[in-house]
């Protein structure tokens, strides 16, 4: 005779945990799956992103200022050259004045000797820049009026910047003017040329 009975009151709780439990760790395993199929990590387990850097901002040295303020005629020591770069300096050659290219002879300008409001030129040997017959020479200063005179030279107004021309004081229609590497005095001729050759640039010494 077969006998048939119930089950465990309990027995049914048991299988329902169970299948509960299966049930989350199927959700589990597939959430799982996605994400890793997906890219979708965990975000609480992603690396904070570092702040971008600021891109660097280069540094600027200001220029440095140089002054190009041209020398104008003083008293004091000179380099004395004509304009262009190309006729040589200032220099004594014997007892004349003369332009030479590798000579640079250091000049020291004074107050004219007949005139203060003009400038005279004194050589290293103490002789000072004058005009005989019309030429520039460098001769001893004998305190005569008429040395005085030949020795004392005024500034042209209404020039370039940085460019001196210097008139006799005598003969004031007259300026220093080369003559290749010889200087005299000549009367302007209106040309660009005669300019050219009567315009010399100043350099401190």
């Amino acid at each position: 005779m077969t006998v048939y009975g119930s089950a465990p009151r309990g027995t049914h709780a048991a299988v329902k945990v169970l299948v509960g439990i299966a049930v989350v760790v199927v959700l589990v395993a597939a959430v799982v799956v996605w994400r890793s199929a997906t890219g979708d990590a965990d975000p609480a387990a992603r690396p904070a992103a570092s702040p971008a850097s600021p891109s660097a901002v280069p540094s600027i040295t200001p220029a440095t200022e140089v002054s190009s303020a041209p020398a104008e005629l003083s008293t004091g020591s000179w380099l004395v050259s004509l304009s262009g770069g190309s006729g040589g300096y200032l220099t004594v050659d014997g007892d004349y004045a003369a332009l030479a290219s590798g000579r640079r002879t250091v000049f020291t300008v004074v107050k004219g000797l007949a005139d203060t409001s003009c400038f005279s030129v004194r050589a290293p040997s103490g002789k000072y820049l004058r005009h005989y017959d019309y030429r520039l020479r460098f001769d001893k200063p004998d305190d005569s009026d008429l040395y005085r005179k030949d020795a004392t030279f005024c500034l042209l107004d209404g020039l370039p910047a940085g460019t001196v021309r210097l008139r006799s004081a005598n003969y004031p229609d007259h300026v220093i003017h080369s003559r290749g590497k010889e200087l005299y005095i000549d009367k302007r001729d209106g040309s660009d040329a005669f300019d050219a050759d009567s315009s010399f640039t100043l350099e401190g010494a």
